[in-house]
């Protein structure tokens, strides 16, 4: 697993991801039903069920370094636990 994590905090992880690294891959943990669908319907494979389980004891996906940002897995998400975005915007303002 060749993940680039940049935050890791009590509900999100954070993942600097992209053709370009130019993106961010947040999953929202705290509200992750573990249903593994993000991970089933990636076509680059990008996606694994973490060994950690939430507080509510559900597994959740991590990236694994290879995600190009095509955003099938955000569109599959039956919670909307997914999101990416331009990684300028999450930077800008400092």
């Amino acid at each position: 697993m060749s993940e680039v994590r940049v935050q890791h905090n009590e509900r999100f992880d954070v993942f600097i991801v992209g053709k370009k690294r130019n993106r961010v891959f947040v999953v929202d943990r705290d509200r992750c039903k573990g249903c593994r669908i993000c991970v089933s319907i990636c076509p680059y494979n990008a996606l694994e069920m973490s060994d950690k389980k939430t507080h509510r004891g559900y597994f959740y996906p991590i990236e694994n370094g290879n995600c190009t940002a095509c955003r099938q897995c955000l569109y599959a998400c039956p919670d909307f636990v997914l999101s990416i975005h331009d990684l300028r915007d999450v930077t800008a303002g400092g």
